[in-house]
């Protein structure tokens, strides 16, 4: 896992082309297992035995304390089933040199039988066909809606195309708001009363809880990530999930056309250059707000369920005073939803033989039925309704936000083109932001260049 998704934007988009243009010449023909309606559940058979096992190769990328769990369920899964052989490749050290190298797998038809993978970058894997659709079967079910409502309502939409669910989520997360109870308490507020339910709230909070020393900020009682080169979040996440309140989404339902130049986006957008230029409340000159919430400087940010650790681990004294609330809504918003979310997918190669990929979907099972030790152990939360039933659940205040968050968000656009959307609406913001330039003008160029994307697929 890694927070740094905005690095591993700009550093992937340049090699995503490349790899995309190859991976159209490496289309399955293997049949895949199917992935809708059932008749006779196969929830633990194992591949019939042969004089050889079953042999799969697993990929994930590095996050040790994941790989960790990782090796112990495969060791438990093989134990089980002595019929197959799975093989554990950890990959290289983050997020874009694991994707690098495993397009260029694909790529050169050496993928490996099943993996892990973040959402924003399985587009093209999902529109040439080159992973198998999940088999419900293998879960004991007798069809996909069956599946569906053992996880939170809508968080497996990531992992679907054209109709069909292709991956079972090894991490899901979502942005919420992270609030410093000592920063509301030294302001005379109290965090359980007086933290913003709205963005418009959240303009006189600031009021009361900034702080200027020679005329500089140097408390900010919130502020956004503007896509700086030290934030540790995608600002579109969390802006894309303001618009999509006020109705806005990225593209029109037959995916030809981008409607990021609407008025919820334009609303969206003039509340942040409002929150710098006229409110003067923040400011993406500043220290990078996550950066300066763990330092005790900003009072809220938005991230995800894994930011707790990381705070621990860089000021374990602003950890104690971690409190996590809602993502705000606007007053005049249509639907009540958070930020849009994002997730890593265990997904089967469409190309391994049909003993292989059920092999695979058997192992994802495995990795798949322990949540709580995955959120215990490595922070990961996984969206199965069963996690809100156990102790590691039960015991934390702030993981039930981040699932009620997600009730109703949707996932940013597992499409082909979706790192180079994120990379356009970043400078979009930007442009608003440390240019002053005007919104609606703003994300009119970014609509061009997001049209101009979706013609060249």
């Amino acid at each position: 896992m890694s927070p740094h998704i905005r690095s591993t934007i700009l550093i992937f988009i340049s090699t995503l082309a490349v790899f995309s243009l190859l991976l159209a010449a490496c289309a399955p023909q293997a049949t895949q297992p199917a992935a809708t309606e059932v008749t006779q559940p196969e929830a633990t058979e194992a591949p019939a035995p042969s004089a050889e096992k079953t042999k799969i190769v697993f990929w994930s990328h590095d996050f040790p304390p994941r790989e960790k769990l990782d090796r112990q369920f495969m060791d438990k899964f093989m134990a089980d089933n002595p019929t197959i052989e799975a093989e554990y490749v950890l990959g290289p050290g983050d997020d874009v040199q694991y994707i690098t190298k495993l397009m260029t797998a694909f790529a050169g038809n050496e993928a490996p039988d099943c993996f892990n993978l973040l959402t924003f970058s399985s587009g093209p894997l999902l529109s040439q066909g080159l992973v198998a659709p999940v088999d419900p079967s293998i879960y004991g079910f007798t069809s996909l809606e069956e599946l569906e409502k053992t996880y939170i309502i809508g968080t497996l939409e990531g992992f679907k195309h054209d109709g069909k669910l292709y991956a079972i989520p090894s991490e899901v997360s979502i942005y919420s708001l992270f609030a410093n109870k000592q920063l509301f308490a030294d302001a005379g507020l109290d965090v359980e009363v007086d933290y913003p339910k709205t963005w418009e709230d959240m303009v006189p909070l600031g009021q009361k809880m900034n702080k200027e020393e020679n005329g500089q900020l140097v408390q900010r009682g919130f502020d956004f990530t503007y896509g700086m080169a030290d934030d540790l979040t995608s600002p579109v996440l969390s802006f894309a999930g303001m618009a999509y309140q006020l109705g806005g989404v990225i593209l029109n339902e037959d995916g030809t056309e981008s409607l990021v130049n609407t008025e919820p986006w334009v609303k969206t957008f003039q509340f942040i250059q409002d929150w710098v230029y006229k409110e003067k409340l923040g400011n993406p000159a500043l220290t990078v707000s996550l950066v300066g919430y763990y330092e005790g400087t900003v009072a809220q940010v938005l991230s995800g369920s894994w930011y707790s650790s990381y705070v621990k681990e860089q000021n374990p004294a602003v950890f104690d005073q971690i409190v996590v609330k809602p993502f705000p809504q606007f007053k005049d918003a249509v639907q009540k939803s958070g930020a849009l979310m994002y997730a890593y997918g265990l997904f089967t190669n469409a190309s391994s033989s049909p003993e292989e990929q059920k092999a695979c979907q058997m192992l994802i099972k495995e990795m798949s039925d322990h949540p709580e030790d995955y959120l215990r152990d490595a922070g990961l939360l996984q969206s199965r309704v069963d996690l809100q039933d156990t102790q590691t659940f039960k015991t934390d205040p702030n993981l039930p936000v981040f699932l009620k968050d997600m009730e109703g968000s949707p996932y940013f656009p597992a499409h082909p083109k979706a790192f180079e959307m994120l990379d356009v609406l970043t400078r979009a913001l930007q442009r608003a932001v440390t240019e002053q330039q005007d919104p609606q003008e703003s994300l009119d160029a970014a609509k061009a260049e997001i049209d101009a994307l979706l013609q060249n697929p």
